[in-house]
């Protein structure tokens, strides 16, 4: 085994080289004890609600190509993801139920108050995190959200009906290949509405992978750009050689592609490959790229 950008390569029995993430088993493991210890919380104190969106974001958290968690305490980070949602869903105000204090929280899994508020600080920054939030608000929140009828445009509360948005070019684009018939491009949507048509979904995904199967050309040359570190970016050129025919598409990279690096074969993220606007393949490249990083979740 060769270990490479983070990555381990193992050849199968037919001589293959492929690799396989050690930082994903990592992620997957250090997300499992997170769930854990904020759902047992939850299941104490709070009800199916914040569960819900508690996995929600610690899900979010470990697609993050930096994922917070890898590094310190998994109790902090616990009563940091309790207290960040808490926060916006006016888990600390008498008024509202379930009803807990910040100390509750502290008392539970047995953290410093203010580790734990500077934590949770850091995930609502990270998310931009704020009241009645469209993705992290509990069901009960958004159903009494006085937003729900009001969208934010030029720093103005605007009635929904006046805030709607044409489908651009490259999203009418994604909609034919995935073939969604329902997003029409002569009209307007609300933005929430066009995400709901392009979001990155396993079976959306399936159906672009077979799109590139059809259409791509091969061999062909690119740059792959991975993240380090907090201000670094390696890069490297490889050959692509073809979309990968075991795994196809991984549950946190998406679509899988199998690259030449010197005299062995690997498998890389297509969405960490950029490669020149003179090759054939660069505008179908790049509509995927931007498709999967602005639409998923």
């Amino acid at each position: 085994m060769i270990l490479l950008l983070g990555y381990i390569q193992i050849q199968n029995n037919q001589g293959k080289v492929y690799i396989m993430s050690t930082k994903k088993e990592k992620v997957a493991e250090k997300k499992k004890q997170l769930k854990e210890l904020s759902l047992a919380f939850s299941q104490e104190h709070l009800n199916s609600e914040y569960d819900e969106v508690i996995e929600k974001l610690i899900d979010k958290m470990g697609r993050k190509r930096e994922v917070p968690f890898l590094t310190g305490r998994m109790d902090i980070w616990a009563a940091a993801v309790v207290h960040s949602l808490g926060t916006i869903n006016f888990l600390f105000d008498k008024s509202f139920e379930p009803y807990v204090a910040v100390s509750d929280i502290c008392e539970f899994f047995n953290t410093k108050q203010s580790t734990s508020v500077q934590k949770s600080k850091v995930i609502r920054d990270m998310f931009k995190m704020s009241y009645y939030d469209n993705e992290f608000s509990t069901a009960s929140m958004s159903e009494s959200s006085p937003f729900n009828s009001m969208s934010m445009m030029n720093g103005f509360l605007l009635s929904n009906d006046l805030v709607k948005d044409k489908v651009v070019e490259w999203e009418a684009e994604v909609a034919k290949i995935l073939g969604i018939d329902e997003l029409d491009p002569s009209k307007d949507y609300h933005d929430s509405d066009i995400f709901r048509f392009l979001a990155v979904t396993p079976e959306r995904l399936e159906t672009f992978y077979t799109y590139l199967q059809d259409n791509l050309s091969f061999p062909f040359d690119a740059m792959y750009e991975e993240e380090n570190g907090p201000t670094s970016v390696l890069q490297m050129d490889v050959t692509c050689v073809q979309l990968n025919q075991d795994i196809k598409i991984d549950d946190i990279y998406a679509i899988l592609i199998d690259v030449k690096i010197d005299e062995g074969v690997v498998t890389l993220p297509l969405g960490s490959m950029t490669v020149s606007s003179k090759n054939q393949n660069a505008d179908l490249i790049e509509l995927y790229n931007h498709w999967f990083w602005v639409y998923h979740s």
